[in-house]
């Protein structure tokens, strides 16, 4: 059974999920599909064993796994009324933790104690037996790991404003809007998108005009002014850069004039 996380943590985690009736006589092939997952049992006090490549690993308590995992295998010792699984987005996880990208490279499971999970937290999520409660706590802990000063999800704020906007904001309007310095926005830009804030406002103006001007190809004047361009040179000079055609060579190639 899965539970989605509250409003407030979708971008850390996947979610919440809930596995019943444990088989404790038989070995169980475990496998993950690269998330980053916390397991959590009903005790503090339960254990597993858990054999990767024929090696035996004594787990109590849960344990962590994350990567791709091969020849995995679990061995309940008792029966379990159900195992919780919180399962991370993988980026937000390893900084939620402090925990380098690496952290999953040559190993596919640690202990809670090895990713610094909070002691006095996890004895709160084991002093309830309610799951609702067990979710309440985690986020809660969750939300003191996440860092207040994090640009965490800025970088598509910024590009959903520049979107929404059609390419009519400055680059200076971007930075106060969003509330980042210049040169975060822009070594973010060049890192996750290959361009610069000022040539992605540029995109996406031009982009508007191009969608414009299919529905008014006679009126380029207007086409240029409503999308925020000085005058019609100024769009011509742009719309060269893009098409390397001006716009009547453009039109009249694709049969758009009159």
């Amino acid at each position: 059974m899965r539970k989605s996380p509250s409003e407030a943590y979708t971008d850390y985690i996947e979610g919440f999920y809930l596995f019943y009736n444990i088989d404790n006589k038989t070995d169980h092939w475990i496998f993950n599909d690269g998330f980053p997952s916390i397991i959590l049992f009903p005790d503090r006090s339960n254990k597993v064993c858990i054999t990767i490549d024929g090696k035996e690993n004594i787990v109590e308590s849960g344990w962590v796994d994350g990567g791709v995992m091969k020849k995995s295998y679990l061995r309940y010792f008792e029966e379990l009324d159900y195992i919780l699984i919180i399962r991370f987005k993988p980026e937000y996880f390893h900084k939620l933790f402090s925990l380098k990208p690496s952290f999953f490279k040559y190993r596919n499971i640690a202990t809670l104690a090895e990713i610094n999970f909070d002691i006095e937290f996890l004895s709160q999520v084991y002093a309830t037996n309610s799951i609702d409660r067990k979710i309440d706590i985690i986020e809660s802990y969750i939300n003191t790991l996440m860092p207040r000063s994090d640009k965490v999800g800025l970088l598509n704020s910024a590009v959903e404003l520049i979107n929404r906007t059609k390419g009519q904001i400055s680059v200076s309007n971007v930075i106060n809007e969003i509330g980042v310095n210049y040169k975060w926005l822009e070594r973010n830009f060049s890192m996750y998108m290959g361009l610069t804030p000022k040539e992605y406002i540029q995109l996406q103006r031009f982009i508007s005009a191009y969608i414009n001007l299919h529905t008014e190809p006679n009126d380029l004047l207007n086409v240029a002014i409503t999308n925020g361009y000085y005058d019609y040179n100024h769009f011509l000079k742009e719309f060269k850069d893009f098409t390397g055609k001006t716009p009547m060579e453009y039109m009249s190639a694709k049969g758009l004039l009159s």
